[in-house]
C-alpha cells in the first residue's frame, strides 16, 4: 500500500514539474554518455596507436621468431633430421602449443624453413659485380608452400631432394633479371670442402601475393639487394649483390656444407587486429617468458632441441617504446579524467541540492504534516531514480553504440557511478534542510558564522591538498607516477581556492555596503544588500564554477605546454630561426648577403670547435668563439639560456680571456685561470659567468669566448682558417627559407642550411599523442560547458523569487533600466567571485604543479626525445581569461533578460508565481 502511495505521489510530482524533470534527465543523459564514452575513447585511440605502430613496422619487426643453428657436429640424419618437412612442422606445432593469450599470432602468415646461416660467395664470372673482386653472395632458402604461393614463369619447380654437391633451385623474375639468370643456369657457391656447391636454376617464378610473409620474412627473397662494405676512412665504399635461391623442402640438408652451417627458423607475424593496448604489459611478459623463461623451457622440451631460441628483438623490441610512451601519457590523461569527472559530479550534486533548496517550503510542509525523514527520503529517492536511472542507462547505451571499443566494463561502471551520484543528491539535501522541524531561519552567506565542524573540514581538505601537490611534485607523471590522489591535485587546489574565497567573500560586501548606504540612489544599495543575503548554499555552485574553470585552464595549459615544448626544442636544435653550417669556414661576404635576405633581423657568426677536453680531468666540451654583441643579441632573441651583456666577454688589458662556461666546467675551472686548447693555440681563460644552455651547443659542456679576444691572444693566426667562423646563426620569425638556401648554394656547395620551421614541422604526432590531446581538448570543452551550466543552475534556482521582487519594485515605481541593473548587481558579486577565483586558482595551479607534470610524452615520440626535448605546463592566457569573461557576460545577459521579461508581464502574475514558489 505504501509503495502504491509513493508511486502515485512520484508520478503526480513529475507531472506537476515536468520542466525540472526534463532538465535533470538531459543533464544525466549527457553526463552518463560522456562518462561511458571516455574509457572507450581512451581504449580506442590506444588500440589504434598500437595497431598503427605494428602496421608501420616491417614484417620481421612485428614477428616472434624462433631459430635453431645446426652444424655438422650436432645434426641427426634419417627420420630424426631437423631438416625434414615433418620435423619443421612438428616444431611449429610445439611452438603454437606454448603460445598463450594475449599473444595472438597470424597463423595464416606463419613462415618456417631452412637457410644457410651466412650468405655464401658465388664464384661464377658471369654474375654482376658492382665492385671488382667483390663476388655476389647467395642464400639458399627452403620454405614450406613454395608451389602454392608462386606462379611458374619459366622452367620447372626444383626437385625435392639434392645430390651430394648439387641442388636444384628457382629464383624470382626480379632476381633473374638483375643477376642475369635463366632456367638452366648454374651458380657455384663456395662451401667448406673447397669443391663448391652447384646450384642449378630449374625455373623462374613470380609471387602470387608479393605482400605475403612468405616473400618478406627473410631478406632479399623477392629481389636482390645491393650491399655496401665500408672501407678504410677516406676510401669509397665497396658493393656486392646479395640474392636468394629457393630450393626444395626436403633438399634443405645441403646447406650444411656451406660456411657456418644452417639456420632453421620459424617466423610468426603478430595478429594485429587481435592485440590491444591494455594487453601490452602482459604481452611483454609472455614474450620475455618465450625468450628466456618457463615457456622457453617448455618449447625446448617439446621440440627436443635444447638450442632452439626465441629472439628478443622483433615484436618484443617494438612494444618497448610504445609501452613507455603509453605509461608516460596515462597519468596526464588520468588528470584530465579526474578533473572533468569531478566537475560533472559537483554539477550533479548541485542540481539535486538546488532542487531541494527551491522546494524547501514544500518539503517543510510535508514534514509538518507528519512525514518522517525516512519516508520523505524514500519518496524523493524514488522520484530521482525514476528520472535518473533510465537516462543514465540510455547515455551508457548511446556510448556503447557510438564509440567503438572492445571492453564495456569500465563504461558500465562509469554510468553506474553517474547514477549513484545523481540519485541521492536530492534526498540527502532534503534531509539536511528538513531534519529539524521549526520556523525557517535566515541562512545568509554574509552573516552566517562558520562552525567548528566546517573549520575542521576545511583544514582537513587543505592538508590533503598539500599532500597531493607535494606528492605530484616529487613523483611526477613520468613512468606512470600518478595515482588518484596526485591526479586530483588540480581539482583539490580549486576546492581550497573556493573555500578561501568563501571565507573572504563577506568582507568586500560589508565594506561596500556602508558607502553605498550614503548614496542617493537605491539600486546599488539594494543590489549589495541582496548579494549579502545570498544563502550559504551558494558554496556548491561556486566550487563547481571554480573547479570547472581550473580544469579548463589546466587543459589549456597542457596543450600550450605541448606546443611551446615543440617550439623550444626546434629553436634549441637549430640555435635560432635558421643556421648555416660549413665543414671548414664560412665563405667571405656570406654574412652580408644573408642579412639582405627578406625576413632576416640579425645574424651571428660563430666558430665552434668540438671534441676538446680538459686537462687532467678529460671532460669533453665545445669551444664557442663569438662576436659578443651579436651573440648576446642571438641569446636574447631565441631565449636559449639567460641573457648576458656584451661587456661580459670583453677583456680590459692583459690577462686571461673572460669566458662563459657550462655548470660542469664551472665546478672544474673554479675562479682560477684555466687553459683551453683552441685550434689557434693554447688560450688562458677565466670564468665570468655560468649558463646552463647556449644556442651554439644544444647539449653538453661548453666554453664561450670573444673572437676579438682570441685574435689578440694569437695574432699570428688572426686571419687564417683556424679562427674563421664555422656557423652563421640567423634570427627573424619571417625569414625566407628558400632565399636563404639559394644564397648558401651560391656561396658554396659545402654549406648546409637548417631552418627552425622545418625542424618544428618534423615533430609528428603519433596516434597515441593525438588521442591524448583530443582528450584534453574534450576536457577543456567539457569544463567550459559544465562551468556555464553550474552558473545557469545557480541563477535559475532563485528565478521565481527574483521575478517576484522585481515585480514588487515595479509597483513601487522602479524603472525597467533600474530593475535590470538591480538584477545584475544582486548576482554580479558571486559571478565575479567565481570568475576572479578561477583566474587566481589557475594562475596558482600551473606553477604549483609544473615541476611534477612532464608533458614530454605528449609533445614528442620516443624516437624524438633528445637532450633538448622538454615540455612543461605553460599558462595559456586564452583558456585563462576567456571562460571567466564568458561566464560574467553570460550571467549579465541572463539576468538582464529576466528583468526585461518581468516588465513585459503583469505584476499580478509574477507576484502569484512568487507566492507559489
Amino acid at each position: 500500500m505504501r509503495t502504491a502511495r509513493t508511486a502515485s505521489w512520484t508520478w503526480a510530482r513529475l507531472r506537476a514539474a515536468p520542466g525540472g524533470a526534463l532538465a535533470l534527465a538531459a543533464l544525466v543523459l549527457v553526463t552518463a554518455f560522456l562518462a561511458a564514452a571516455l574509457p572507450r575513447t581512451v581504449e580506442g585511440y590506444e588500440d589504434a596507436a598500437l595497431r598503427d605502430t605494428l602496421r608501420r613496422a616491417s614484417l620481421p619487426d612485428r614477428s616472434v621468431t624462433a631459430t635453431l643453428d645446426v652444424s655438422f657436429a650436432g645434426v641427426r640424419v634419417g627420420a630424426g633430421s631437423p631438416f625434414r618437412a615433418s620435423s619443421l612442422a612438428a616444431a611449429e606445432s610445439a611452438f603454437r602449443s606454448v603460445v598463450r593469450p594475449p599473444l595472438a599470432l597470424d597463423t595464416a602468415q606463419t613462415v618456417y624453413g631452412v637457410r644457410n646461416a651466412v650468405a655464401a660467395s658465388a664464384t661464377d664470372p658471369g654474375l654482376p659485380r658492382p665492385t671488382q673482386n667483390r663476388d655476389p653472395r647467395a642464400t639458399l632458402v627452403s620454405q614450406a608452400g613454395l608451389s602454392s604461393r608462386s606462379r611458374l614463369v619459366a622452367g620447372r619447380m626444383p626437385a625435392a631432394t639434392s645430390g651430394e654437391r648439387q641442388v636444384e633451385a628457382v629464383v624470382t623474375a626480379r632476381t633473374a633479371k638483375v643477376m642475369g639468370l635463366r632456367a638452366g643456369s648454374a651458380v657455384h657457391l663456395q662451401d667448406t670442402t673447397g669443391a663448391g656447391l652447384a646450384v642449378r636454376i630449374t625455373g623462374i617464378v613470380e609471387p602470387r601475393s608479393p605482400g605475403e610473409a612468405f616473400w618478406n620474412a627473410e631478406q632479399d627473397v623477392l629481389a636482390p639487394a645491393l650491399v655496401s662494405v665500408p672501407g678504410q676512412p677516406g676510401d669509397d665504399p665497396e658493393y656486392y649483390w646479395h640474392f636468394t635461391a629457393l630450393i626444395g623442402q626436403d633438399a634443405a640438408g645441403v646447406v650444411l656444407g656451406l660456411p657456418d652451417g644452417a639456420r632453421l627458423y620459424w617466423h610468426h607475424p603478430a595478429d594485429i587486429g587481435a592485440l590491444s593496448a591494455q594487453d601490452v604489459p602482459e604481452l611483454r611478459d609472455r614474450l620475455a617468458s618465450l625468450s628466456g623463461g618457463p615457456d622457453s623451457t617448455r618449447l625446448r622440451l617439446l621440440t627436443g632441441n635444447q638450442d632452439i631460441t626465441v629472439g628478443q628483438d622483433g615484436l618484443a623490441e617494438l612494444l618497448g617504446p610504445f609501452a613507455r610512451e603509453r605509461e608516460a601519457a596515462a597519468p596526464l590523461v588520468l588528470i584530465a579524467t579526474v578533473g572533468v569527472g569531478s566537475v560533472a559530479g559537483i554539477v550533479l550534486l548541485m542540481a539535486g541540492g538546488l532542487s531541494a533548496t527551491r522546494r524547501r517550503t514544500e518539503l517543510r510542509l510535508l514534514r509538518a504534516r507528519g512525514s518522517s525523514l525516512t519516508g520523505l527520503c524514500a519518496r524523493l529517492l524514488t522520484e530521482s531514480a525514476v528520472v535518473v536511472v533510465p537516462c543514465a542507462a540510455a547515455g551508457v547505451l548511446l556510448a556503447l553504440l557510438l564509440v567503438p571499443a572492445e571492453r564495456t566494463a569500465a563504461s558500465l561502471l562509469a554510468g553506474a557511478l553517474v547514477a549513484a551520484v545523481a540519485v541521492p543528491a536530492l534526498p540527502l539535501r532534503a534531509v539536511v534542510l528538513t531534519r529539524r522541524v521549526g520556523p525557517e531561519q535566515r541562512d545568509d552567506l554574509v552573516q552566517t558564522r562558520p562552525s567548528r565542524r566546517r573549520t575542521v573540514a576545511e583544514l582537513t581538505v587543505a592538508v590533503v591538498v598539500t599532500g597531493a601537490v607535494v606528492a605530484l611534485r616529487r613523483r611526477g607523471t613520468t613512468d606512470g607516477g600518478a595515482d588518484l590522489l596526485t591526479a586530483s591535485a588540480p581539482v583539490l587546489v580549486a576546492v581550497v581556492g573556493a573555500l578561501v574565497l568563501l571565507r573572504l567573500y563577506p568582507l568586500p560586501l560589508r565594506l561596500l555596503s556602508r558607502p553605498a548606504a550614503r548614496l542617493r540612489g537605491t539600486v546599488l544599495y539594494l543590489g549589495l544588500a541582496r548579494a549579502g543575503r545570498t544563502p550559504s548554499a551558494t558554496a556548491l555552485p561556486l566550487v563547481a564554477v571554480l573547479v570547472a574553470l581550473a580544469v579548463t585552464s589546466f587543459g589549456g595549459s597542457v596543450l600550450t605546454g605541448v606546443e611551446s615544448g615543440r617550439d623550444q626544442a626546434a629553436t634549441r636544435t637549430v640555435g635560432g630561426d635558421a643556421r648555416i653550417d660549413s665543414l671548414t669556414t664560412l665563405p667571405a661576404g656570406l654574412d652580408a648577403r644573408v642579412r639582405r635576405v627578406h625576413g632576416v633581423h640579425g645574424t651571428s657568426p660563430v666558430r665552434i670547435e668540438t671534441g676538446l677536453s680538459t686537462i687532467p680531468a678529460g671532460t669533453s666540451y665545445d669551444l664557442v668563439v663569438v662576436d659578443p654583441a651579436r651573440y648576446a643579441a642571438l641569446v636574447a632573441a631565441t631565449g636559449i639560456g639567460a641573457p648576458f651583456s656584451a661587456s661580459t666577454l670583453e677583456r680590459e688589458g692583459a690577462g686571461p680571456l673572460p669566458a662563459i662556461v657550462s655548470p660542469g666546467l664551472a665546478a672544474e675551472f673554479g675562479r682560477t685561470t684555466s687553459t683551453v686548447q683552441a685550434y689557434a693555440g693554447a688560450t688562458p681563460v677565466r670564468t665570468v659567468a655560468v649558463r646552463d644552455v647556449t644556442p651554439a651547443v644544444p647539449g653538453g659542456d661548453f666554453v664561450i669566448i670573444s673572437a676579438a679576444g682570441l685574435a689578440r691572444a694569437h695574432p699570428e693566426t688572426a686571419h687564417s682558417s683556424v679562427q674563421g667562423a664555422t656557423a652563421l646563426y640567423v634570427t627573424g620569425p619571417g625569414v625566407d627559407g628558400r632565399a636563404l638556401k639559394a644564397v648558401a648554394r651560391a656561396a658554396s656547395s659545402d654549406l648546409t642550411v637548417a631552418l627552425r620551421s622545418a625542424e618544428r614541422a618534423s615533430f609528428t604526432s603519433s596516434a597515441l599523442q593525438t588521442g591524448a590531446r583530443r582528450v584534453y581538448l574534450a576536457a577543456v570543452a567539457a569544463g567550459a560547458g559544465y562551468s556555464a551550466l553550474a552558473l545557469l543552475l545557480s541563477l535559475m534556482v532563485h528565478t521565481p523569487q527574483r521575478k517576484a521582487l522585481l515585480a514588487r519594485l515595479r509597483t513601487m515605481g522602479m524603472t525597467s533600466r533600474q530593475r535590470q541593473w538591480l538584477a545584475v548587481l544582486e548576482t554580479l558579486p558571486q559571478v565575479l567571485l567565481g570568475a576572479l577565483g578561477g583566474i587566481l586558482v589557475s594562475l596558482a595551479t600551473v606553477p604549483l604543479l609544473r615541476q611534477g607534470v612532464d608533458l614530454t610524452a605528449l609533445a614528442f615520440s620516443a624516437a624524438e626525445v633528445t637532450g633538448v626535448s622538454e615540455a612543461v605546463l605553460r599558462t595559456d592566457p586564452l583558456s585563462l581569461l576567456l571562460p571567466s569573461a564568458s561566464l560574467v557576460v553570460l550571467a549579465c545577459v541572463v539576468l538582464a533578460v529576466q528583468a526585461w521579461l518581468t516588465g513585459r508581464r503583469g505584476e499580478g502574475t509574477e507576484l502569484r508565481m512568487g507566492e507559489r514558489s
